[in-house]
């Protein structure tokens, strides 16, 4: 199963990522895989699990709090096609992918990592430099020519 997020309220809005398999931190820590540009979003704010035949979010304690549909998330709950996602003020809606079987592989090969998430959309920048222990992604407004992202000016907090 792939989940694909649309970005439907925040920056850049009607772009999407697209997460396969594996688990997913959301937050504005450097260690966070999503980091929104944020002071509504928590360093760790929630993580999006995604299996073979399922996807679920979990707050992570955050002081704002997840919402699916607008209630809010505790502790883990299951993901539908269509639920609508917010973290700070972004929202995104959840569109669930059923990926094809795929042919087992023969029993000498192991089975390769879980990738991190795609952006399947063109021009959306995002800082994926590899960061210790795992590479981030910073949702940002531009890139410059050396290739580095700047990141975006929150719209809700006053410029420092």
């Amino acid at each position: 199963m792939e989940v694909k997020l649309l970005v439907v309220h925040g920056r850049p809005q009607h772009k999407s990522l697209v997460f396969p398999r594996g688990s997913y931190v959301f937050g504005r820590g450097a260690e966070c895989h999503i980091r929104p540009n944020s002071e509504w979003v928590s360093r760790q704010h929630c993580q999006l699990l995604v299996t073979s035949d399922a996807a679920s979010i979990r707050d992570l304690g955050s002081r704002n709090g997840t919402l699916i549909n607008g209630e809010r998330v505790v502790g883990e709950r299951g993901l539908a096609d269509g639920d609508q996602i917010q973290i700070g003020p972004l929202v995104f809606e959840v569109r669930l992918e059923h990926q094809p079987k795929r042919p087992s592989a023969p029993a000498s090969l192991p089975e390769g990592p879980d990738v991190e998430p795609v952006d399947e959309t063109p021009g959306y920048c995002l800082d994926t430099a590899p960061l210790p222990p795992r590479s981030a992604h910073t949702v940002t407004n531009e890139s410059s020519s050396a290739g580095q992202a700047k990141e975006a000016q929150d719209p809700l907090r006053p410029p420092s």
